[in-house]
């Protein structure tokens, strides 16, 4: 297994094009009606194509809906796949919370989330009532720890939060805003507020997994037919896509990169991945991180990796 997170996230137009996180064709999998120039509408199809979520029919999405705390549950386990470790039955959920049913939907999923201590045990889980932002943060970082036993706390400076109302984040969820937004996981709303009590809406739980599911460890369970280029990187063809793992060692912030194909006819290929956003101030020290991303192409011949317009690797599929 890999730990497939670099600390650059792949962009939503890429999304679009070459870089699906599970590959194949997503809009031939979600025919919904109303996710057509949706701004999430990439990570929705990606999704949908990898069971990861579904419409309320097969026709309808609603993006524009709020998302239930139940319906996040489900979603967060089902990104993690494999890599969620823990064992659980519906019927323990009554040690975790009071008002949860064995027969809830999500009961399986929120005992597994419990025992990894992604989902925090307060007693009532309120599996019913809408999620809020804040509350989607926090179960995010709480997910990225898990997953790699490192808290970004000593990494990143979360005293200064990069919002507007910070004011109206709870105490309990500032330092978990900061860290989301820092590794790219979330973002603000209109007029640089991140509105931490608003509900999530359906199309913004999308975007938060899909870009959560880029960090998620890649399972390699293929045969590669490309050769293991060093214990750092890595670059091989599976079920028709191209597999390119990367490991970053970060000692500041600012960090803009660029992943370039180039096939064997010579065309070359841009996929832009976001900046990073760590504060010069913070203390990155042994910040590194792996990732894993997947490119549908499958002639590549030379893959060029960039940062902040310097060429730092090129190598050979």
């Amino acid at each position: 297994m890999k730990k497939n997170w670099i600390i650059l996230a792949a962009s939503a137009a890429v999304a679009v094009g070459s870089l699906l996180a599970g590959g194949g064709s997503a809009a031939a999998a979600a025919p919904f009606s109303d996710v057509n120039g949706h701004w999430a509408e990439a990570q929705i199809l990606s999704l949908t194509s990898q069971g990861v979520i579904s419409g309320i029919n097969n026709h309808t999405f609603a993006p524009d809906r709020p998302l239930t705390r139940g319906q996040f549950v489900v979603m967060l386990a089902k990104i993690l796949k494999n890599d969620l470790k823990t064992t659980g039955y519906r019927h323990e959920v009554k040690n975790y919370f009071t008002d949860v049913k064995a027969s809830d939907y999500y009961a399986d999923e929120l005992v597994r989330l419990c025992k990894a201590n992604i989902i925090d045990n307060r007693g009532s889980f309120r599996g019913g009532r809408n999620i809020t932002r804040q509350e989607m943060a926090h179960y995010l970082v709480n997910a990225y720890r898990y997953l790699y036993k490192q808290d970004l706390s000593s990494h990143i400076n979360t005293s200064r939060i990069p919002f507007k109302d910070a004011k109206d984040i709870a105490p309990g969820y500032r330092a978990d805003v900061v860290i989301a937004d820092k590794i790219n996981l979330i973002s603000g709303r209109d007029n640089g507020k991140f509105a931490p009590r608003a509900t999530l809406t359906r199309g913004e739980a999308a975007y938060v997994i899909y870009r959560f599911g880029q960090i998620v460890p890649y399972e390699d369970v293929g045969v590669r037919s490309g050769s293991r280029l060093t214990t750092i990187q890595d670059a091989y063809y599976k079920n028709g896509n191209l597999y390119i793992t990367f490991t970053y060692d970060l000692p500041s912030a600012g960090y803009n990169g660029q992943i370039i194909v180039v096939t064997r006819s010579g065309q070359q290929i841009n996929i832009d991945v976001d900046q990073v956003k760590l504060d010069d101030s913070s203390s990155v020290s042994g910040f590194k991180q792996t990732r894993t991303i997947v490119v549908k192409e499958s002639n590549i011949k030379t893959i060029i990796v960039r940062v902040n317009g310097r060429e730092i690797t090129r190598f050979n599929v």
